[in-house]
């Protein structure tokens, strides 16, 4: 990516955007940040307001020297999940064509970013990379991030205002402002650009990227009161969790959806990724609405993008019957993207229309697949576990999918809570193979310290022997008591270290 930060391949460690935030007078670092255009910084505004008096060094443009700079626009944190952004001008213009864009992009569960931060100490102010994927929001308008995997580095102090870029497109999607203290956990959160561009709206001539709802949507009348089914659709627009599925809505309930996608984002609740008005639209003029909301990567045919894969999003689609191609648009648009998770609500303008037939096939085939994927979970469930809960949700899942062939619409309002029962019966397992490997290796440990005990002549010492077993007796309990276990070991080990520390022998 060149140092405007646009589209197009790019070099990861090359972005000129990217710049380090010191105290004028002392240097520490305090932070990192975003280069707009025209000397503008975009960062946090708990680094901003870190110190009277700022310096920016330009690290992403070699050659150019620090610059002194000063808060113009600033919105402190409020809450444990709101705000926390500020822009700075620098005192001496960088050189022209400097700065990037931010792009508006839908936030996908799983993208993989990335960003570079200034921790101090350690030599690691000079910068250190972290990569982590999206996970999903946070409350109101911070997001989640979760480092890829425990050898990397994590986001900590010294990351805040970083620019996050995603790894396929390098557009920079948000900026870090949080980090969970916790080197385990490799936790941190972002502000998406959205968010910064409600706060900020000086930054909005800097922005690209669809804001994702249409005028028709943003213009419904909410009022005072809310029918019972347009609380259903807002619920429904935030189960993302519960997967693929496909909702069609018709004739005059088209108002209820629109005042529900008014109403979403409200509280808490999530908006839908897109919400579009397509009337009049062909296949590939929505196609390329999507894979833009998404931030993929696109040479070529849009709708062919769509086909090999899209995020699973959540896209609200306003009078297909009215688009230019409603057949097109089922088959070769959101039939794939259903296939990639997709969870998509059909609005028909007409009672009558012709494609609302091929719209409830599509419905039907979702939770058709949906138990087919279902079915590859609980066999492997079964594998492990032949008998017990994975042979009752073999039973249940039967009586699903022979329901399905009566009332498809009915199982996959049942299919969320099968969803989640098999999500338990797979966590359950999880950690029983966790417990089982932290049992064979406490079995190890506490063998190498009885091994160590007799050649130090403690095979009959009294205090260790009653310790040893103890120890044995927690690790062949059932059911197995992991913390019981590793204190109980634990304890066998001070034993001998402090026999053979005295000099005892048995």
């Amino acid at each position: 990516m060149a140092g405007r930060g646009g589209t197009g391949p790019f070099a990861h460690g090359a972005e000129g955007w990217r710049v380090r935030l010191r105290a004028r007078y002392g240097g520490e670092v305090l932070g990192a940040g975003v280069l707009l255009p025209r000397g503008h910084v975009l960062t946090c505004a708990h680094v901003a307001l870190a110190a009277k008096d700022l310096t920016v060094d330009l690290v992403g443009l070699r050659g150019s020297p620090a610059v002194n700079a000063r808060i113009i626009a600033c919105v402190p944190a409020h809450g444990v999940d709101r705000g926390d952004v500020a822009v700075l001008k620098l005192a001496t213009d960088p050189p022209p064509g400097a700065g990037a864009v931010l792009h508006r992009t839908a936030l996908t569960w799983d993208r993989q970013v990335h960003a570079l931060g200034y921790p101090n100490g350690k030599g690691l102010d000079i910068g250190v990379w972290a990569r982590m994927t999206v996970a999903a929001w946070a409350g109101s308008e911070w997001l989640q991030m979760n480092r890829r995997s425990v050898g990397e580095q994590r986001v900590r102090a010294g990351f805040s205002g970083s620019g996050v870029a995603d790894d396929a497109t390098g557009h920079i999607i948000g900026i870090v402002v949080s980090e969970y203290t916790d080197d385990d956990a490799g936790l941190s959160w972002m502000l998406p650009v959205a968010a910064i561009e409600a706060h900020l709206p000086l930054i909005s001539e800097w922005v690209q990227g669809d804001s994702g709802i249409d005028p028709l949507f943003t213009s419904a009348a909410t009022g005072t009161r809310v029918a019972a089914r347009v609380r259903e659709v807002v619920d429904w627009l935030g189960r993302r969790q519960d997967g693929a599925a496909v909702l069609i809505i018709v004739g005059d309930e088209l108002a209820d959806l629109r005042q529900a996608v008014a109403l979403s984002g409200v509280g808490g609740s999530p908006e839908p990724d897109l919400a579009m008005d397509v009337e009049g639209l062909t296949a590939e003029e929505v196609s390329r609405r999507i894979v833009d909301r998404a931030g993929l990567a696109v040479h070529g045919s849009s709708t062919e993008r769509v086909q090999a894969g899209t995020p699973p999003m959540t896209i609200v689609v306003d009078g297909i019957d009215q688009a230019d191609e409603p057949q097109a648009l089922l088959d070769e648009v959101f039939r794939p993207m259903v296939t990639s998770g997709a969870r998509l609500v059909f609005g028909f303008r007409q009672d009558d229309s012709a494609s609302i037939a091929a719209a409830r096939a599509l419905a039907r085939d979702a939770v058709t697949a949906r138990l087919d994927g279902l079915a590859e979970r609980v066999t492997a469930l079964l594998r492990a576990e032949p008998a017990g809960n994975a042979g009752r949700l073999r039973i249940s899942l039967t009586a699903l999918r022979r329901a399905a062939a009566e009332d498809w619409a009915l199982v996959a309002e049942q299919l969320p809570r099968f969803d989640r029962a098999v999500a338990r019966a797979e966590d359950a397992r999880t950690a029983a193979r966790q417990d089982e490997s932290t049992r064979s290796d406490l079995r190890g440990l506490l063998d190498a310290w009885q091994a160590k005990a007799g050649d130090g002549g403690l095979v009959e010492h009294i205090g260790t022997a009653a310790a040893y077993r103890k120890a044995h007796a927690s690790l062949a309990a059932e059911p197995f008591d992991v913390a019981a276990a590793r204190e109980a070991v634990r304890v066998y080990q001070d034993a001998v270290r402090q026999a053979l520390a005295r000099g005892e022998h048995g």
